[in-house]
């Protein structure tokens, strides 16, 4: 009784906050536990989560509500492509995606389609040079004219930014939500889906779906474009 209770108090009393710091649920707790140690705070902010009142968007960081994470799985195309580079070259990083995963947040859909593969920028070339002997529309995205719509069922090979947030999916390392928002909205080849309609793109995600911030702000750190997606973020906020 005592553990519903506290979750309705605690839904009760963060139902107004978008994110919850993990040093306001401890004090949340220490009103009326005053000695409560860290350790129990920590466990019990985990099984908020696991019983899906609260959802991670960061280290240390919630928002009440149980989100999905975003794992589409790789078409029959996507995971040839990844074989096939994983085959070849087998020592190297790089991560798939597909362009047409815009439609799940953006206004306007698409109707055409390129999957991407990000390489370590040493490898690009390479890359692009054993997928052009299996998919005749494989192409450096620094061969890239005009726009990408123009291109439809191409595959573009992009460099890799180190430290790439990147997950697995039936073995293959596919990119993970985090990594394509700030692409969708830095990335020149993508400069379509930028404007007005990348607010669209990010609020509909962060509505969602589980994003993890702190991976996000750390990858558009990484591209040196960390004010542009804070600025992003603070925009969809006040809306």
């Amino acid at each position: 009784m005592a553990e519903r209770t506290d979750k309705h108090n605690f839904q009760e009393r963060f139902g107004a906050q978008g994110i919850i710091t993990l040093k306001e649920i401890a004090s949340f707790y220490r009103e009326t536990e005053p000695s409560v140690p860290s350790t129990t705070v920590n466990w019990r902010a985990h099984s908020l989560v696991q019983s899906g009142v609260l959802h991670r968007t960061g280290k240390g960081l919630y928002q009440l509500g149980e989100k999905q994470p975003f794992a589409p799985k790789a078409d029959v195309r996507m995971e040839k492509i990844g074989r096939l580079v994983s085959r070849r070259f087998p020592f190297i990083s790089y991560c798939l995606w597909d362009l047409s995963c815009v439609n799940y947040f953006s206004r306007h859909l698409i109707n055409f389609n390129v999957q991407l593969v990000d390489v370590e920028r040493d490898a690009v070339d390479s890359v692009y040079y054993a997928l052009k002997e299996n998919f005749p529309k494989a192409m450096s995205i620094h061969s890239l004219y005009g726009h990408l719509s123009d291109f439809d069922k191409a595959v573009f090979v992009r460099p890799l930014v180190t430290e790439s947030p990147v997950r697995k999916a039936d073995g293959l390392p596919m990119a993970t939500l985090e990594k394509i928002l700030v692409d969708m909205a830095t990335d020149k080849e993508l400069a379509s889906f930028q404007g007005s309609e990348i607010y669209t793109i990010f609020g509909t995600a962060f509505e969602k779906y589980a994003i993890n911030r702190s991976t996000l702000i750390r990858y558009a750190s990484r591209k040196h474009k960390k004010a542009e997606i804070e600025n992003i973020i603070n925009s969809i906020n006040r809306q």
